[in-house]
């Protein structure tokens, strides 16, 4: 694990990134507007359980700071991009944008540690295995037409969740030992409460895409949309299930491919070029 210091420019990013694809293109976009609200939550959720790790848990408590950090990095670059998405159109956003910041205020405030850092994990059960779907699985992105500064940031983007896969599992079992069937409520919970979202955005882009006529034929369009999604959930759901066991160990999980190419990929093409800074005698 290491901490990446990406700055992607959306300068000339597109919203159908996937041009052939503007129905996978959609579904990503709506995924990365709750990000901003959601990394935020994780990252108070996993910096408060490190602060209760004993001190001979320094290895975690550093795994715990590089998970911060990565997050950090993801939602400020995500939320770039949504800017670019909401000055597109779409007036819609801001309503939805606004339930799921609530709600994850609410979930810290009101809920605790322990169901907070459950559903943390819970996300960080179905990361690692989307992160397979998306680098390997989906066929989108396979075509040459895909070149485009948004779709670096979800390969950069997926390529840490499946890095620090272990981060909130470890930390969650290590505040709560005998917790394996809270663990399978936070996934259940962050799953149906993250999916409903995706989704649900997902079609909502697409229905203004139709009444602006910026996809014709809507009927042929609402198929394809479902057969992404088939898709989608035909890959994941059983690499999921494997996720639930008493015995899982995240770690254990297979890269997808090319994982660590598209990460050096990434900081080569994107890293931060610092400003160099004015001497006072330069001045």
């Amino acid at each position: 694990m290491k901490v990446r210091e990406l700055d992607i420019d959306f300068t000339k990013a597109k919203i159908y990134w996937a041009p052939e694809d503007p129905e996978f293109s959609q579904f990503w976009n709506g995924s990365s507007t709750f990000l901003p609200y959601l990394e935020p939550f994780l990252n108070k959720a996993v910096r408060e359980g490190s602060n209760r790790l004993p001190d001979d848990q320094a290895a975690l408590k550093e795994d715990c700071r590089i998970f911060i950090a990565q997050e950090g990095r993801h939602y400020r670059n995500h939320a770039k991009f949504n800017q670019l998405l909401r000055d597109s159109g779409y007036p819609g956003l801001a309503a939805r944008e606004a339930k799921m910041k609530a709600d994850y205020d609410r979930f810290w405030n009101e809920k605790g540690l322990k169901y907070s850092l459950g559903y943390a994990e819970g996300f960080e059960t179905l990361g690692p295995v989307i992160a397979c779907f998306f680098l390997e699985g989906a066929r989108e992105l396979h075509k040459p037409s895909v070149d485009d500064p948004t779709a670096d940031l979800w390969r950069w983007h997926l390529a840490e969740e499946y890095e620090h896969r272990h981060v909130c599992n470890y930390l969650f079992h290590k505040i709560y030992p005998n917790a394996y069937w809270y663990r399978l409520y936070g996934i259940c919970y962050a799953g149906r409460h993250m999916l409903t979202y995706m989704i649900s955005t997902a079609f909502y882009l697409l229905n203004e895409d139709y009444k602006s006529g910026k996809i014709k034929r809507p009927w042929l369009s609402r198929l394809r949309t479902i057969g992404m999604l088939g898709r989608l959930f035909a890959y994941v759901l059983p690499r999921l299930v494997k996720c639930l066991g008493p015995r899982y160990d995240p770690i254990n999980l297979p890269a997808p491919a090319r994982c660590m190419e598209v990460l050096a990929e990434a900081e080569a093409k994107w890293t931060r070029v610092a400003k160099p800074s004015v001497s006072a005698a330069a001045v």
